[in-house]
């Protein structure tokens, strides 16, 4: 049953969120400031920001739940993403480094025009509502 006090606590968590982001608006103007600072910020506190981000509700709670019934096999879900992974950054990293851009998006428009960079943004659109939905 929902009181006041969480509608209270929903309200000002809205109300906080809409400030920061108000105060906080004119420190980014390109992805450059968004993504890694400017450049402000070291690559390798920048590489963890991003892996941090990756990290959901999911992660803590629902991987938890997963790992008490079904046993430790849930991990080598995780673990198997660090191959995945670490190939990715050794095919990306050096190419978006050599093209100079921040985004893979960006690199999408550079290399295949802004036909496809808006059309892969299109179809992406639906898919992640729904990857968001099942999960």
């Amino acid at each position: 049953m929902i009181t006041i006090y969480d509608y209270i606590i929903i309200g000002f968590y809205l109300v906080f969120m809409l400030v920061i982001g108000l105060v906080f608006r004119r420190m980014s103007k390109n992805t450059s400031d968004y993504f890694r600072a400017g450049g402000a910020m070291p690559w390798w506190l920048t590489g963890a920001s991003a892996w941090i981000f990756s990290f959901s509700a999911w992660t803590f709670t629902g991987a938890a739940g997963k790992v008490y019934e079904s046993g430790l096999l849930v991990l080598c879900v995780f673990y198997a993403t660090i191959l995945a992974l670490v190939f990715a950054l050794t095919f990306t990293c050096f190419r978006f480094r050599r093209m100079r851009v921040i985004s893979w998006m960006e690199a999408v428009r550079l290399r295949y025009g802004a036909f496809n960079e808006q059309f892969y943004t299109w179809v992406k659109l639906p898919l992640q509502l729904l990857f968001a939905g099942v999960g």
